[in-house]
C-alpha cells in the first residue's frame, strides 16, 4: 500500500527545521539542519537545505517501514520481512517557509529549491515556497488577519489581511535594516565594544562578555597573552576567525550578551532600542490597535527582557499577543492544503 507524505519546513537564516507527516495523520520524523537565506547564509544554503529535506524524508520512510514491520509481527505467525519490503512512500506536497524568499527573491528561491528536490522525486507542482513570514503568522493561530512582528536572524513586521501581506516594515537585510534582529543586536554589541576599547564610547561590561565569548582578555591582553599586543587588534583578528566571510548571520552569536548584563547602561540602551522599535512598529502598522499581534523569532519569543517587556507593553495597551516560536505549524497547514489541491 502506497503511503502519502507531506513535508513542511521552517527555514531561517541560522537553522532549518523540517518535519514529515502522513497526509491525514501525525508526525513521522523531524530533523534540524543549517539555515538557508540567500542574503545571510552563504552560497551553499540550498544544497544544505536539500540534504536536510532528504534526511527527513528518509527518516519518515524508515518510520513507516518500522510501523509496517510491527503490524506484520502482530498479524503473522512467521518472522517479519526486512524493512526494505515495507510500504512505498510518495511525497504529496512540500511547503517551505524560507527566510529571504519574499517578493524580491521568491522566483529565484523557488527555482533553486525545485531544482534540488527533483532528484528526490518531488515534482515542481508539489512544491510551495513562501517566505517564513506567512508560515510564522499562520503558526500564531489568530486567523487570517493580524500583525506579525518577527525578530530572529533578521527582522520584519507585516500586516496581513486574508493571509495576504498588505503592509510591511523592514526586512531589508542586515546591511540596510533588520532593526532588532539577532544580527543587529550582535553588530551593535560589537560596535559598543570597539568604541569602548578605542575610547570613542563609554566603558561597558559588554567588553568582558565579548572577550569571554572569544576566549580573550580584551582589557589587558593577559589571558591568553595578546597575540598582537593590542586588544583592539585582538578583537579584529578573533572576529576574522570566528565570523565566516559572506555569512553575517554568524553575528547573531553575540545577540544574547546585552541581556546578560542588562544593568550595564550601554547594554540596557541596546535592549531599550529594540523594545521601543517593536512598539513603534506595531503602532505604525495598526494605529487603531484592533488587530492581534503574533510575535515570532528567537529574539521576541525566547526568554529574556526583550520578550518580557514587549509582551507586557503590548498587553498593557490592550492588544492580543500570540507567540509563534517557529513556523512549522503554519508550514504544515500549507503543505496539507497543497496536498488536498494536488489530489483534487
Amino acid at each position: 500500500m502506497r503511503q502519502h507524505l507531506v513535508l513542511a519546513g521552517d527555514v531561517g537564516g541560522t537553522r532549518s527545521r523540517l518535519v514529515a507527516a502522513s497526509v491525514g495523520g501525525g508526525l513521522l520524523a523531524q530533523v534540524e539542519g543549517p539555515g538557508a537565506n540567500l542574503r545571510s547564509s552563504g552560497p551553499a544554503a540550498f544544497d544544505t537545505l536539500a540534504a536536510t529535506i532528504a534526511e527527513v524524508l528518509e527518516q519518515a520512510r524508515l518510520a513507516l517501514r518500522a510501523a509496517d514491520a510491527d503490524v506484520d509481527d502482530d498479524t503473522s505467525d512467521g518472522p517479519a520481512g526486512p524493512l526494505a519490503d515495507g510500504p512505498a512512500a510518495e511525497v504529496a506536497a512540500v511547503a517551505l517557509g524560507i527566510s529571504g524568499a519574499g517578493p524580491a527573491r521568491a522566483a529565484e528561491v523557488r527555482a533553486a529549491v525545485g531544482e534540488r528536490l527533483d532528484p528526490l522525486g518531488i515534482p515542481a507542482e508539489r512544491l510551495l515556497v513562501t517566505d517564513d513570514l506567512h508560515t510564522a503568522f499562520l503558526s500564531g493561530g489568530v486567523g487570517d488577519d493580524g500583525l506579525l512582528v518577527l525578530a530572529g536572524t533578521g527582522a520584519v513586521a507585516v500586516r496581513f489581511r486574508d493571509r495576504e501581506a498588505i503592509a510591511r516594515r523592514d526586512g531589508m537585510g542586515w546591511l540596510l535594516g533588520d532593526v532588532g534582529s539577532a544580527v543587529w543586536l550582535g553588530r551593535r554589541t560589537l560596535e559598543a565594544v570597539a568604541a569602548d576599547l578605542d575610547d570613542r564610547g563609554p566603558r561597558t561590561l559588554l567588553t568582558e562578555e565579548v572577550g569571554a565569548a572569544l576566549g580573550l582578555d580584551l582589557r589587558e591582553g593577559h589571558r591568553p597573552p595578546s597575540p598582537t599586543g593590542d586588544p583592539r587588534q585582538d578583537l579584529i583578528r578573533a572576529l576574522d576567525e570566528h565570523l565566516p566571510a559572506g555569512a553575517p548571520a554568524a553575528l547573531g552569536r553575540f545577540a544574547p550578551l546585552p541581556a546578560r548584563v542588562r544593568e550595564d547602561p550601554v547594554a540596557r540602551g541596546i535592549l531599550a532600542a529594540v523594545i521601543q522599535h517593536v512598539l513603534d512598529t506595531v503602532q505604525a502598522l495598526d494605529p487603531e490597535a484592533v488587530l492581534p499581534v503574533v510575535l515570532a523569532g528567537s529574539v521576541l519569543t525566547g526568554p529574556g527582557p526583550i520578550h518580557d517587556e514587549v509582551t507586557a507593553s503590548l498587553q498593557d495597551r490592550h492588544r492580543s499577543v500570540s507567540p509563534a516560536p517557529d513556523g512549522l505549524p503554519g508550514a504544515l497547514l500549507l503543505a496539507r492544503e497543497l496536498a488536498d489541491r494536488v489530489a483534487g
